[in-house]
């Protein structure tokens, strides 16, 4: 594949690239809160986790509305991105939950919420939150 064909490539996917990079900050901005709210305040962790969550969504929803679908936030569309962000934890429920009827290994329905949790938030993201008229 030539430099061009590899940069037409990355230009066309762009905004999913840029979406997996905010998804990677966003979990280690979240993790870091929970465990400094835990380690270091001594918080209950479903508070901390709560408290983490609503950094994360915060922090994903400005970056992922500047850089990976470069639109302007608004209180509408944090609906919808708030909503989507509640699907996509309804889905990992269903799929660790799913793992866990089949008797599979918990680590199983992890992989399942990791590779399909990121792709159905994308599309859901790019054809709803941030959808051109949006």
């Amino acid at each position: 594949m030539s430099a061009l064909a590899i940069k037409r490539q990355l230009a066309q996917h762009r905004a999913l690239l840029v979406f997996a990079l905010i998804g990677v900050l966003n979990t280690l901005l979240h993790s870091a809160a929970v465990v400094g709210l835990v380690e270091r305040l001594h918080a209950h962790p479903v508070a901390a986790n709560v408290a983490g969550f609503a950094l994360a969504n915060t922090f994903s929803y400005f970056a992922n509305c500047r850089l990976a679908f470069r639109q302007s936030p608004s209180w509408n569309r944090y609906r919808k991105f708030l909503a989507v962000s509640l699907v996509s934890l309804v889905l990992t429920v269903l799929l660790s939950a799913l793992a866990e009827a089949l008797h599979w290994h918990y680590l199983a329905g992890l992989g399942m919420v990791l590779v399909c949790g990121p792709v159905l938030s994308f599309i859901l993201h790019k054809t709803v939150t941030f959808r051109a008229s949006a």
